[in-house]
This record gives structure tokens, C-alpha cells and sequence, in this order.
């Protein structure tokens, strides 16, 4: 089958599915689930795991763990041992991931609207831009099939002790006309507090029971609307605003972490797209525009109280308003046995802090830094024959430093705006001996770009800012076996990576009082990641299993903190008959390592959780769940001082028309 021809196949196809296509940025034109590079996780998938948020839905992935920055309370996540600034993150393939720092609380982003989540780890296309060394996560909105149709659920949480401690609702509407569509999504939930495990014991700053400061609230809307054309050729104009707000719980051991009296009396983010494709009969047009916002606030006080800040010290007020524009434009195009795709990026990113007045509550510009970025991508998909494949693809980034306005005098120096390049390439080789089978071998070289505050921070005066930093570069190799047998799926991954200039925060040699970030590091990420799932008409079971190590090559007593050795999750599905079903699920953790305050290091304790719930659906349109999270109310943390959930019993209701 030629390649053009898959391509409109492809664009009619997604006429009729209820994901939103032109968001969805793929190494092949394959279906996702048949990928040898993507992953993803469906609606049906996030629902079936009872997964709240983004983050609670990826940890369920091979070589992807969750972890909490008790800190910022903030859910962030590692790929294969790479921290979340290290991961491209996209909406409907908009970049997302803040200005500043290139961070992201996966936390604050619902479930209840994606139509599923596209990850790339290693390996990724070109397409997508600069700074996705880590990996990708592309988050994809739903699109609707019919002329009416929606979905209205609704959630509460107790807590072990009976109490109402989270209550969520959600809607989804849309209509797909002869050449016309439009959705509606508002999603809203509200978190009271959680309950900890019965085996907490308490501590000065922490009772036993109910989670101080453990309050947060969500909601958010969007829209889109859009027409396609009958060559499948599409056009869509999409809006979202997202909110929240967040409590700072104290930490529990201060031999991990200072205590912080710190809150987020907002969390707002907001983004404006055009998106369109063109379809050409031996290839297409895209054209995407985009402006994104991120705006918070933060505020430090000065004890327990949170109402009262000193005159002095480390209390203060203060708010971020960030944003970021841009747009990519791509070709692809069949050439004989070649289907060659090119594609430019373009992104400014604006970050601006305010400090406040903590007495008349006046905002004051204390420094505005002004990035743009330009990425120049080409891939080249070269098919033998049916059973081989060469993938071929190169990407030239390059940052401008283009305004530095800073009020903090100490170093200021030593702030210059500076250009920074990287080139990228990456190749692949596909083998498919049969319909069910496909072995890659892969190799990517992939960079990461220093963040405005890796080189402008001077961490609250205890760092020296560095302008001169250099882009860290990793090079992934990869094997990936998959096989398709009756009604099991497998994949097994095993891969190698090479991190070298990697940044690391040490003592600046000319005034050792100070701290500086240089790239003095190389680090070796080595693992292998095994997925087996079944299916049949009454039962679904499946899980994986991820082996990460990662090495400093320079100092081997430096360890990359956060990063499991092992992880398991599992889950199995019965139907057992009068519209009843039983789910439960098991996650696996071992082998952690967690930094003190005195640079002493520690292996966070193996544990266990189980999740089991009953699901009734009397109709096709109304499903109801009762259920438990962490069924033996483990005690468990992902970072230290920051104890997680106990036991909790949930109800769920939905209904789709």
C-alpha cells in the first residue's frame, strides 16, 4: 500500500474516531497501538485505573514513574531517569511546559476530557521541536463522531475515617455534523484534605490522621470547533482555560527537606491554537499556531499560622506571568519507496516575576527574561519491503537569548544574553517478519537547552548565575521486540543512554561560599522494560515491569535521587456476569535513592499498593464504580517527609448519550 494512500486513511479514519488527530505528532502513519516507538493510554484505559489526573495515568506506563516534589506540591514525573524538564510536554502538540524552569505539575491536569496520551521515550520524531531529550508526552483532546453526543460523570473520595475528602465532576459535549464539529468540555474537582495511613506516627509538624494543608481545586474549560473537508483535508480554532489553587503540606522529617509555610493562592494556565491540514494526494500541509499562558502565584510565611510574614528572612510574596507563543509548519510528501517529512518550529517564551509587597500588596517587576527558539527538522521514512523499514531524521535548534532585566544587583554582571545550537540526529531500523511481529534497533542523539533558571537563578542568593552553560546531550540506543499472539500482546524494550555535560549545582571554585550550575557530569541510564496483556471477551489482565539504573561516570557517589530500580503494576479485569465486573490493580516500588539536607543519602522503603473496585453498567450508557485505593493503607512516600494517601473508598458515576 503506498504511502499517500495510508495517509488518507488515515485523515478519514479520524473523521470517525474521537481522538483529536491533528494534535497527534507520530515517527510512522500507523495507529498508534501499533507503533514501534509510541505508547499510549486511552480514555477507556484512564478510566479503567480510576486515573484522577495525568500524572496518576502515566505512572501505570513502562519506564515511567510518578514522584511527588513535596516541596512545590507539585506531581512531576521521570522517563527512564529523566526529570520533568527534560520531557517535551504537549497539549494537541502545543508545547506547555512553563518559560522559566521547563517544569510541569502533572497534577493539575484532568483526565476526564483527553481522548488519550501519547508517550515517546528515547526515540522521538523531530517534529516536535527542541528540549524533548527525555522524552515526549503529548496530551490529546477528544473530537466527537456524532450529531449529539456526551458524557457527564461524576466522583466523591472519603477517606479512611468515613469523612468526604475529594468530590469531582466532569462534562463533555460535542456534535459532528456533514463538515462540522465542535466540543465542550468543563471539568472541576476539589480536594479537602487526605487521610494518612493509620501507621503514621506523628511528628511536631504533623499529627495523626488528616493531612494538613492538604487542600487544592481545579477546574477548567475548553472549546473547539472545526470543519473537514471532504479530501479529509481539516481546519480547527480551540481554546482552554485552565485554575487552580494549592495548599503547601509541611514536611514531616526535616532531615530531608527545610520547613516551607508556603501556598499557591492561584495556578492558571491558558491557551489559545489554530491547527490545519491540507492534504495534497501523494502528501499534506500542516500549519499549527499557538499562544499559552502560565500564571501563578506563591506565598511564603513565616510559621505555621500562614497569615503573618517577617520584615526579614526568607517570607515574601510573589507571582510569575509567563508566556509563550509560536507556530510549526510541516510538509510531508511520497517519493517512490520515501516518505519525507520536514518541519519548522518557532517559540518565544516570556517569563516574568513580580515580588509583592507584603504590606500594601503593590506588584514590582523583578525580572523579565525573554527567550526564542527556532527548530529546523527532517525525517525520512525509507520502506524496502513490507518486512523492513530505515528511519532516518535530523533537527538543527537554536536559542537566542534575546532581554535580561533583573533587579537582584548580585552578579548582575554577569548576565549576558547569549545563542546556544544543537544538532540532532537519529536513525532506526524496522524488521517485520510477519503481520504480529516487529524488531527495532534505534539510536537518537537527543539535547537539552538550560532553562532561563539554570542560567540566570541565584537560588534565593546561595548560587552564582552561569550564561556560559552548555547543552547537555544524551544518545539513546534501543532493541524493541513486539508480538502479537491470539489474544496477548508483548514488547519488551531494552535500552542504553549516554547523558554527557550533564548540569549539576557544585561549589564555584572563585568564592567557595557559593554554589554555580556546570556541566561536569556524564551519566550512564541503562534498563529494560517488559508489557504483556491479555484480552478475551469476559477477561482483561495485563502489566509491566521496568528495570532503570542510572550511574554518575565521573563521581559514583553522586545518585540520581527519585528514580526506582524496580517498578511493577499489574491489573486484571473479570467480567463475572449481571453487568458486574471486578477490576483490581498492584503497583511495585523498590530501590529509590533519597537526598538529606546533609547530602547523606538513603533508599526510600520497598512498598506495595493495591487498588480493587466493582463496576456496574446496567445500560450502555450508565456505568456506576464503587471501590478502594491503597486496600492494605500502606504507608508510602515518594519523597521523603511527604507522606501519600491512605486508604480511601470512592464512587463514580457516568453516563454517555
Amino acid at each position: 500500500m503506498k504511502k499517500h494512500t495510508l495517509i488518507l486513511s488515515l485523515a478519514a479514519s479520524a473523521v470517525l474516531a474521537d481522538t483529536f488527530s491533528l494534535g497527534q505528532i507520530n515517527v510512522l502513519n500507523t495507529p498508534i497501538e501499533e507503533s514501534p516507538f509510541e505508547e499510549a493510554i486511552t480514555s477507556d484505559t484512564m478510566a479503567k485505573n480510576n486515573s484522577k489526573s495525568v500524572a496518576d495515568a502515566l505512572d501505570n506506563i513502562s519506564g515511567i514513574n510518578a514522584d511527588t516534589q513535596g516541596g512545590r506540591a507539585e506531581q512531576t514525573l521521570y522517563i527512564r531517569g529523566f526529570d520533568a524538564k527534560r520531557i517535551g510536554v504537549f497539549i494537541d502538540g502545543i508545547p506547555v511546559y512553563v518559560p522559566y524552569d521547563g517544569n510541569f505539575d502533572y497534577d493539575r491536569f484532568l483526565t476526564a476530557d483527553i481522548a488519550e496520551i501519547d508517550v515517546s521515550k528515547g526515540y522521538s520524531s523531530v517534529l516536535y521541536g527542541a528540549n524533548t531529550m527525555g522524552g515526549v508526552v503529548n496530551i490529546i483532546s477528544k473530537k466527537p463522531t456524532k450529531a449529539l453526543e456526551g458524557e457527564v460523570k461524576a466522583g466523591v473520595v472519603f477517606d479512611s475515617d468515613g469523612a468526604l475528602a475529594r468530590r469531582q465532576t466532569s462534562l463533555n459535549i460535542g456534535t459532528r455534523q456533514d463538515h462540522f464539529y465542535a466540543q465542550l468540555g468543563a471539568l472541576y474537582t476539589d480536594q479537602d484534605h487526605y487521610r494518612l495511613s493509620d501507621d503514621f506516627t506523628a511528628t511536631a509538624s504533623q499529627p495523626e490522621g488528616d493531612r494538613l494543608r492538604s487542600k487544592n481545586e481545579d477546574y477548567k474549560i475548553s472549546f473547539k470547533t472545526g470543519y473537514i473537508a471532504d479530501d479529509g483535508s481539516e481546519i480547527a480554532i480551540g481554546y482552554s482555560s485552565q485554575n487552580g489553587q494549592k495548599q503547601q503540606p509541611p514536611t514531616t522529617d526535616t532531615t530531608f527537606s527545610k520547613q516551607k509555610y508556603w501556598d499557591w493562592p492561584y495556578w492558571d494556565k491558558e491557551t489559545f491554537f489554530v491547527n490545519g491540514q491540507k492534504n495534497l494526494g501523494n502528501g499534506y500541509i500542516k500549519a499549527l499556531a499557538y499562544y499559552d499562558t502560565f500564571k501563578n502565584a506563591l506565598n511564603s510565611y513565616a510559621n505555621s499560622s500562614y497569615t503573618t510574614y517577617n520584615t526579614f528572612g526568607s517570607t515574601f510574596k510573589s507571582k510569575y506571568d509567563d508566556y509563550s507563543f509560536g507556530g510549526r509548519l510541516e510538509y510531508g510528501v511520497e517519493l517512490d519507496k520515501h516518505f519525507l517529512t520536514a518541519a519548522a518550529n518557532y517559540k518565544k517564551d516570556s517569563h516574568e516575576g513580580y515580588d509583592i509587597s507584603k504590606t500594601t500588596d503593590i506588584a514590582t517587576l523583578s525580572e523579565h527574561y525573554v527567550d526564542t527558539t527556532l527548530t529546523f527538522g527532517l525525517e525520512d521514512v525509507y520502506t524496502l519491503s513490507s518486512q523492513w523499514q530505515i528511519l532516518a531524521g535530523l533537527s538543527y535548534d537554536r536559542r537566542e537569548g534575546d532581554k535580561i532585566y533583573d533587579t537582584n544587583t548580585a552578579y548582575l554582571d554577569m548576565l549576558t544574553l547569549k545563542t546556544q545550537n544543537s544538532l540532532n540526529p537519529e536513525a532506526s531500523v524496522i524488521f517485520s517478519p510477519d503481520a504480529t511481529t516487529k524488531i527495532r534497533a534505534s539510536v537518537a542523539q537527543k539535547t537539552y537547552m538550560p532553562s532561563m533558571k539554570d542560567r540566570y537563578s541565584r537560588k534565593f542568593g546561595t548560587s552564582v548565575p552561569n550564561v556560559d552553560l552548555d547543552n547537555e546531550v544524551a544518545t539513546h540506543y534501543e532493541l524493541s521486540f513486539q508480538k502479537n499472539i491470539g489474544q496477548y500482546k508483548t514488547r519488551v524494550n531494552a535500552f542504553f543512554t549516554r547523558v554527557e555535560d550533564a548540569i549539576q549545582n557544585v561549589v564555584y571554585a572563585p568564592d567557595p561560599a557559593y554554589l554555580q550550575n556546570q556541566n561536569v557530569g556524564t551519566f550512564d541510564h541503562r534498563g529494560v522494560e517488559t508489557e504483556l496483556s491479555y484480552k478475551s471477551d469476559t477477561l482483561e489482565a495485563g502489566g509491566n515491569y521496568t528495570y532503570i539504573s542510572v550511574k554518575n561516570c565521573d563521581n559514583s557517589s553522586i545518585k540520581r535521587i527519585d528514580v526506582p530500580k524496580h517498578q511493577i503494576f499489574a491489573f486484571a479485569q473479570q467480567d463475572i456476569g449481571y453487568n458486574v465486573a471486578l477490576y483490581g490493580a498492584m503497583k511495585f516500588r523498590k530501590g529509590a535513592y533519597e537526598q538529606k539536607l546533609d547530602s547523606s543519602y538513603v533508599i526510600n522503603p520497598t512498598f506495595t499498593t493495591f487498588d480493587i473496585k466493582a463496576i456496574y453498567t446496567p445500560t450502555e450508557t450508565i456505568t456506576a464504580e464503587i471501590g478502594v485505593k491503597n486496600l492494605t493503607d500502606k504507608l508510602y512516600q515518594y519523597d521523603m517527609g511527604f507522606p501519600l494517601a491512605g486508604r480511601e473508598f470512592f464512587a463514580n458515576i457516568g453516563y454517555k448519550f
